[in-house]
């Protein structure tokens, strides 16, 4: 095997064999550009040259890295749906749905910032948690980087609170036809700048995103809805 003399920095070395040399190229000790030389040859070399060397390998990240990474890019930060099934829900579920909707939205924040906190708890009794959610979709740094907000998170949450509370009121003391008139009192209106904030930087942020799909907890909001319904017509049509 042939053999040759090295030079790095201004000092040779050697003779080494061929083996050797590209041993330390692996190390790091020598170079691609380094140069080499033996007898027979005119002049210094690159030892990329003369020897084959093996392209240096690339580092990639960890596949579990990767794949988290392209996760969290894939998910929205907040609950994405159209603002016509906040509106309809709203009013079909007597205001669960709003319920529903901060519960969700508190899931996400939970999940993607590792807070200890109880989502459902905080949707059920939303009148307590709607202003911290809706300061804090406000003031999300991921998000305001992709928009800068225009909605008052104090003033839409100090509404839906006073609209719930009155629309709660109508359902629990009215009494015929009356019962009517409190889904329809429009406490959803101040979670919908909110939702259009969050459909705009989620279709900026993933381009083709579908909305969030019928989950159970839609279900459970319509099919509550409906018997909520059943029971206050049926109430109005029969005889007392």
């Amino acid at each position: 095997m042939s053999s040759y003399y090295i030079a790095k920095d201004g000092k040779q070395a050697g003779p080494y064999e061929e083996t050797k040399i590209l041993r330390m190229v692996e190390t790091g000790e020598l170079g691609r550009n380094d140069l080499c030389w033996q007898e027979g040859m005119e002049d210094w070399k690159l030892i990329g040259e003369v020897l084959y060397v093996a392209p240096p390998k690339i580092s990639l990240p960890p596949a579990g890295t990767a794949l988290e990474f392209a996760s969290e890019k894939s998910s929205p930060l907040f609950l994405y749906i159209p603002i016509s099934r906040l509106i309809i829900l709203s009013i079909v579920s007597f205001g669960l749905y709003e319920a529903y909707w901060i519960y969700k939205n508190w899931r996400y924040i939970k999940e993607r910032d590792g807070l200890k906190i109880t989502p459902f708890w905080r949707g059920m009794f939303g009148v307590f948690f709607c202003h911290s959610l809706l300061h804090g979709i406000h003031d999300d740094k991921e998000a305001n980087s992709i928009q800068v907000p225009d909605f008052s998170p104090g003033a839409l949450a100090t509404g839906w609170v006073v609209l719930v509370i009155l629309s709660n009121v109508l359902v629990r003391f009215a009494e015929g036809a009356l019962l009517l008139i409190g889904p329809f009192i429009p406490s959803f209106l101040c979670l919908v700048p909110v939702q259009k904030y969050i459909n705009s930087i989620t279709e900026k942020r993933i381009p083709g995103m579908p909305y969030y799909g019928w989950s159970a907890g839609h279900i459970v909001c319509l099919v509550w809805g409906i018997i909520i319904w059943g029971l206050v017509i049926l109430g109005l049509v029969l005889p007392q």
